[in-house]
C-alpha cells in the first residue's frame, strides 16, 4: 500500500479529523493529509512563543538571563511545575523557554508573553511566512474571547503546513542565525512529553519537538533524527476526539505515534522500526 493509502487508512480508524505534513529534509520529498486545514494548536503555539523569543534575543531586545521572580498571581492551572512551586523562585527567561517547552509550563508561558507580548508574536509568524498561524490570548487567560475563532480554536490557531514551514525553516538555520535556530533546536530536543511522534521509535532515534493537547485535541510537531542521522520533520494534529481521555493512551496519541512510524517507514524503509 502507498504511504497516502496508509496514512488515509489510519486516519479512517480515527474518530475526529487528522491533518498532517512530514518533509524528508533530506530529498525534499513531501507527504501530506489535509495540510491547510485550520486546526486548534493547544499547547503547540508555544513553539512560535520560543521562536519569537530567541530571535528577540538575537536582536538584542530580550535579556535571556534576566530574571523573573515567580508571583503567586502568576500561577497558572494545567500543565508544568511552576504552579506547584514557592511564590518568591526566581527563575531566567531562558528558564522560562525550557520550562515552556519541555514541560509546557503554563505559568511560565504566561510569565514570557507579559514581556514579549501577544501581537509581536504573530506579526513574528508573519514575518516568516506563516499565513494562518496566531495566538489569541495568554494560557488559561479569563473574559470573552475577542474574536470567533478565538472561541473556535481557543489559545492559538496554526495548520500543520505552516509549522512544517516552521520547522524546515529551523533545520535549514534560516530562523535567525545559525546559531539561534540551533539554540531553538536545543530546547525543542529537551522535550518530555514522548507519547506521540516518538512512542513507537526506537530508543536511538532522537526527536526534537513539541506537543500539544485539550481535550478533543492531540497535536505533535517536530523533527525526528534517525539513527545514520537522517532528518524527517513532520506535523500531525489530532482534531475533534469525540470524548476526553487524559492517559497516555489517548486515541489522539496512539494516532499519531502510528502516522509517524508510517512516514519514517516511507522515507526511510530500511530503518529498524517496531512492527
Amino acid at each position: 500500500m502507498s504511504i497516502a493509502g496508509r496514512v488515509e487508512e489510519i486516519a479512517a480508524e480515527f474518530e475526529g479529523e487528522i491533518s498532517l505534513a512530514a518533509k524528508d529534509l533530506g530529498t525534499g520529498e513531501t507527504i501530506g493529509l489535509h495540510p491547510a486545514r485550520k486546526c486548534a494548536t493547544a499547547s503547540v503555539i508555544k513553539l512560535p512563543i520560543l521562536v519569537h523569543a530567541l530571535l528577540l534575543a538575537e536582536e538584542g531586545l530580550l535579556d535571556l538571563d534576566a530574571p523573573l521572580e515567580l508571583k503567586e498571581s502568576d500561577k497558572t492551572p494545567g500543565s508544568g511545575i511552576l504552579t506547584l512551586l514557592s511564590a518568591g523562585l526566581r527563575i531566567t527567561k531562558r528558564d522560562a523557554c525550557v520550562l515552556m517547552t519541555a514541560l509546557s509550563d503554563n505559568t511560565a508561558t504566561n510569565m514570557l508573553l507579559d514581556g514579549v507580548g501577544i501581537e509581536p508574536v504573530n506579526e513574528r509568524m508573519r514575518a516568516l511566512g506563516l499565513r494562518d498561524t496566531l495566538l489569541f490570548r495568554k494560557v488559561f487567560s479569563t473574559g470573552k474571547p475577542v474574536s470567533a475563532a478565538n472561541h473556535k480554536y481557543g489559545l492559538g490557531v496554526t495548520t500543520p503546513r505552516d509549522m512544517l514551514r516552521l520547522l524546515c525553516a529551523i533545520h535549514a538555520g534560516e530562523v535567525g542565525s545559525e546559531e539561534t535556530s540551533a539554540r531553538i533546536r536545543s530546547i525543542l530536543g529537551r522535550q518530555q512529553h514522548r507519547d506521540s511522534i516518538p512512542r513507537l521509535l526506537p530508543s536511538g532515534v532522537k526527536f526534537q519537538g513539541k506537543s500539544g493537547a485539550i481535550d478533543a485535541a492531540r497535536n505533535d510537531v517536530g523533527i525526528v533524527t534517525l539513527e545514520d542521522g537522517r532528518e524527517i520533520a513532520m506535523a500531525i494534529f489530532c482534531q475533534k476526539i469525540p470524548r476526553p481521555l487524559w492517559t497516555s493512551d489517548n486515541p489522539g496519541h496512539l494516532a499519531i505515534a502510528r502516522l509517524a512510524r508510517e512516514v519514517i517507514r516511507h522515507f526511510a524503509p530500511d530503518a529498524a522500526l517496531p512492527a
